[in-house]
């Protein structure tokens, strides 16, 4: 009796099954090391090396586990688990997460001084009271905030200065200052709700 169609296609899946090349193509995915796997055993080998590198650098234990858990993501991002990272290169990658982490300070204490010298330049219209009220608001800011507020009202550029200096755009540069604007009216009334 003459086979049908789906005998037809049947058999010819089973003979696909059987060729060398599928059944060499499935017993190395099957070789083929886990991820997750080879993620943990670099995670379990690496993570107090890692720790204890940072722990040279840094006094406080939470930011030691901070950086060091950033570490592990940008690893697990990059990880291929035929191609495991060595401890030079989370060494590095570590190394570079301190320098990120000073840049950070650095530019946070460079507002800070601008944000100061502008109040000690502006003593004579601002209180002294306003004027320790308006730095602890400016604590709240992140980075970039304290950044915008600074060149808009201490420095004097406009938007489109500012998005120059910071290679950013007009837009972006209005949204930040927005929202700095906002953290900070609400930081200044609490304060006033609570005198």
């Amino acid at each position: 009796m003459p086979r049908g169609f789906t005998e037809n296609l049947l058999a010819v899946f089973a003979a696909a099954e059987q060729s060398p090349l599928i059944s060499a193509r499935r017993a190395a995915e099957e070789s083929a090391p886990n991820k997750a796997a080879v993620f943990r055993t670099l995670f379990d080998e690496y993570w107090p090396k890692v720790h204890r590198h940072l722990e040279c650098y840094l006094d406080n234990g939470e930011e030691v586990n901070e950086i060091a858990a950033e570490v592990f993501v940008v690893a697990w991002k990059k990880l291929e688990a035929d191609k495991p990272m060595s401890l030079r290169w989370f060494i590095r990658t570590a190394d570079n997460k301190l320098r990120d982490v000073d840049r950070k300070a650095h530019s946070r204490g460079r507002a800070m001084e601008a944000l100061t010298r502008g109040l000690r330049n502006a003593a004579d219209t601002i209180h002294p009271l306003d004027a320790l009220a308006l730095r602890q608001a400016m604590k709240t800011l992140n980075a970039r905030e304290r950044q915008v507020v600074v060149l808009t009202y201490w420095d004097e550029l406009s938007a489109g200065e500012i998005a120059d200096v910071l290679r950013s755009s007009q837009p972006a540069v209005w949204t930040t200052l927005t929202r700095a604007r906002a953290k900070l009216r609400a930081q200044l009334e609490s304060r006033e709700g609570r005198s």
